[in-house]
C-alpha cells in the first residue's frame, strides 16, 4: 500500500527559476538589532546580466524589549542554549508578521536571519531565525544561511554584500563603498584592481551602547547629542592601542560584537559620559581611516550608506580624517544591506556566484540553503 503523497512540484518549481524576472524580498536584520529592513527586489537576469530595480522597501523596528533580548543573546555571561533554541524560533515567528502585515507581492525569500555569534579564525559563524517557521508562514520558498559555506571554505563569511557593490556601486580605484551598520565594513578596488572587502571595526554598536546605558536613549540621532562633548585624547589612544593588532592585521578580515561591547570600553580613565560618547564617535571614525590607509591607500572618496550615515558627527570626523564623503539616495542608504541580500538569494537561483572571492574562501561558492514552504 503507498502511503506517500506528492506535495511539491520540483518542475513547476524549476520553470519558476528559469523565468527571466524575478521578485525577491530582500530581508536584513543587523548587529545593532533595531529592527528588520526588506527590500522587495525585482531582478530582470538577460544574456549573462542581471540588472535590480527596487520596487518597495522599509524597515519594520522592533520593540525596546524584544532589541535588548536579541542583543543580551550576543552575551555568553547572560545567555544559553535555551535561550538561543527559542529566540530562533520567535525571531522567525517576528519577522513574518511584520512581512504578512505588507501584503507584497514577491516569489522568493532571501533571508539573512541574525547573527548572534561569530567566530571565523575557528571557523564557526551563527545566524539564528529559523529558516522553516518563515517558509511555512509566509508560503514562499526561502534562501537562508548566506554566510556558512563561505565558512566552510575557509573564509571570513563577510563581507557578503561586497558582491553586491562590486556589481553596481563600484566605478574606480579611487572610491569604496563603506557600510556603516553596527559594525562598518568597506568594499573597494585596490590599486591592483583586485576587489578587497573587510570589516574596519565598531560602526554604531559602541556609539549605541553608550548611548543605552548612559542617556537611556536608544541612538545618537544625527549625531546631535555625541556634538555636544569633547574628544578625550587619552580614551582615544587608549582604544587605538586596544586595536593596533586589528588594524595591521591583512584582509580578508571581520569582528563583531564578540570584541566590541560594554566590557570592551571598561576603562580606568574618568570621564563624563558627553565626553565618552564623543571620544567613541571620534574611534570609530579612526577605526575606518586606518583600515583604509593601511590596506587601501588608493581610496581617497567614500559611498557612506547604513544607519551611520546619519550621524553627522561622524561624517564629519571622517571627512576631517581626509576622506571625501558621499552619501546616496535615501533607498540605497538604507536599505543597501537588504537589496544585498536579495542579491545573494537571485545568485542562488541563478546558479551563479561572483568570480572573485573577497572573503578569503578558497573557491568562489554558491551561498545558501533552500528551505520550502510545505
Amino acid at each position: 500500500m503507498n502511503r506517500l503523497i506528492k506535495i511539491w512540484d520540483w518542475n513547476e518549481f524549476l520553470s519558476s527559476i528559469n523565468k527571466p524576472v524575478h521578485k525577491v524580498l530582500g530581508l536584513m536584520s543587523g548587529t545593532s538589532a533595531d529592527g528588520l529592513d526588506i527590500a522587495n527586489v525585482v531582478f530582470t537576469y538577460n544574456d549573462g546580466a542581471i540588472n535590480f530595480r527596487v520596487e518597495s522597501a522599509l524597515t519594520v523596528p522592533y520593540e525596546e524589549e524584544f532589541q535588548k533580548k536579541i542583543v543580551a543573546s550576543y552575551n555568553k555571561s547572560l545567555s544559553n542554549v535555551e535561550n538561543i533554541t527559542l529566540l530562533n524560533f520567535e525571531l522567525a515567528q517576528i519577522h513574518a508578521q511584520m512581512i504578512n502585515q505588507l501584503n507584497w507581492d514577491y516569489y522568493f525569500v532571501a533571508y539573512h536571519g541574525q547573527t548572534i555569534y561569530h567566530l571565523p579564525e575557528q571557523g564557526a559563524t551563527l545566524q539564528i531565525g529559523e529558516a522553516d517557521v518563515l517558509a511555512t508562514q509566509l508560503g514562499k520558498p526561502v534562501i537562508y544561511d548566506f554566510r556558512k559555506k563561505d565558512i566552510a571554505l575557509g573564509g571570513q563569511g563577510a563581507p557578503i554584500s561586497a558582491y553586491f557593490d562590486s556589481a553596481f556601486l563600484l566605478t574606480d580605484q579611487q572610491t569604496a563603498v563603506l557600510n556603516i551598520g553596527g559594525i562598518s565594513n568597506v568594499t573597494a578596488y585596490d590599486g591592483n584592481n583586485n576587489l578587497v572587502a573587510f570589516d574596519t571595526g565598531p560602526g554604531n554598536c559602541l556609539i549605541d551602547l553608550v548611548c543605552q546605558k548612559y542617556f537611556n536613549i536608544r541612538y545618537d540621532n544625527n549625531g546631535e547629542l555625541s556634538a555636544q562633548g569633547r574628544i578625550n585624547d587619552e580614551l582615544l589612544e587608549y582604544l587605538i592601542e586596544k586595536n593596533t593588532d586589528y588594524i595591521h592585521k591583512k584582509p580578508p578580515k571581520t569582528t563583531g560584537r564578540e570584541v566590541y561591547n560594554e566590557g570592551f570600553l571598561m576603562t580606568p580613565i574618568p570621564i563624563s559620559k558627553e565626553d565618552l560618547l564623543r571620544t567613541v564617535t571620534r574611534f570609530t571614525a579612526k577605526m575606518i581611516a586606518m583600515n583604509l590607509r593601511q590596506h587601501l591607500p588608493n581610496v581617497r572618496k567614500l559611498t557612506v550608506v547604513g544607519g551611520g550615515a546619519y550621524n553627522r558627527t561622524l561624517l564629519s570626523d571622517i571627512r576631517t580624517l581626509g576622506y571625501e564623503v558621499t552619501v546616496p539616495e535615501k533607498w540605497l542608504t538604507d536599505f543597501r544591506e537588504a537589496i544585498a541580500i536579495a542579491f545573494l538569494g537571485e545568485l542562488f537561483l541563478r546558479g551563479l556566484a561572483h568570480e572573485k572571492v573577497v572573503t578569503g574562501a578558497n573557491k568562489t561558492s554558491i551561498l545558501g540553503k533552500l528551505a520550502l514552504p510545505v
